[in-house]
């Protein structure tokens, strides 16, 4: 058994459980996972009383390390490079790193409309929608850092040819893109491709489509044709 263990809720529904699985697998590390239900009382309040007993702000992932408990996904991340230096989960590279780590805060701390508008959800698929003009922005500032990073810095990922924590991070927008069918260019498609056809997520998704239950609170699982 592993010293390390992530705690993550629904995996349907709970991107930024994603982020956290994602760095782990992408670490190299050996690590064991346990799965919390978030469909119970103080759901949406942060209030989840499993969730409470290691997390003091309620939210999911934790990762527990010996007597350590870490409770965001930026900060986990962070660690994570830390103890597996060599995993390169960031470039080698002073600037490029600088870039990397504004990026994954970029993602960590905005893009409300986009998250609010499109909630993330696996087993959904949407017709594409009139978005309003704040999710329309936050759109082509995706699109931007999908083309213009992987064409400055990248090769197959946004910084190289291995996926590292900026891919992470942005691997459930790229999921919330194919879900409401959203129109983006070619070679944005092109990386949401790339992040959605790795075997680490592939993996996530099956585990998380045999694993579904209905979500009782909130209507996640309406489908729009």
């Amino acid at each position: 058994m592993s010293d390390l263990t992530l705690y993550v809720g629904n995996r349907v529904y709970s991107s930024w459980s994603i982020r956290g699985y994602l760095v782990m697998k992408y670490s190299g590390l050996n690590f064991n996972i346990i799965d919390i239900d978030l469909d119970q009382a103080g759901y949406g309040k942060r209030q989840i009383r499993d969730v409470l007993e290691l997390s003091p702000t309620g939210c999911v992932p934790i990762l527990q390390h010996k007597d350590l408990l870490i409770w965001d996904s930026l900060a986990i991340a962070e660690y994570i490079n830390e103890i597996a230096p060599n995993a390169n989960l960031y470039p080698k590279d002073a600037k490029a790193r600088a870039f990397a780590r504004a990026l994954t805060c970029e993602m960590h701390s905005g893009f409300s409309s986009l998250r609010n508008n499109m909630a993330h959800n696996l087993k959904r698929r949407v017709k594409e929608q009139d978005w309003d003009e704040d999710t329309r922005f936050e759109i082509k500032r995706v699109e931007d850092i999908f083309t213009i990073t992987r064409s400055d810095f990248g090769g197959k990922f946004l910084f190289g040819d291995t996926p590292g924590i900026v891919d992470a991070f942005y691997t459930p927008i790229a999921s919330r893109l194919r879900t409401y069918n959203v129109t983006i260019s070619d070679a944005a498609r092109e990386y949401c491709e790339t992040l959605l056809s790795h075997a680490d997520w592939l993996e996530w998704e099956q585990s998380a489509l045999e694993g579904w239950k209905p979500f009782n609170a909130g209507p996640w699982d309406t489908i729009y044709e």
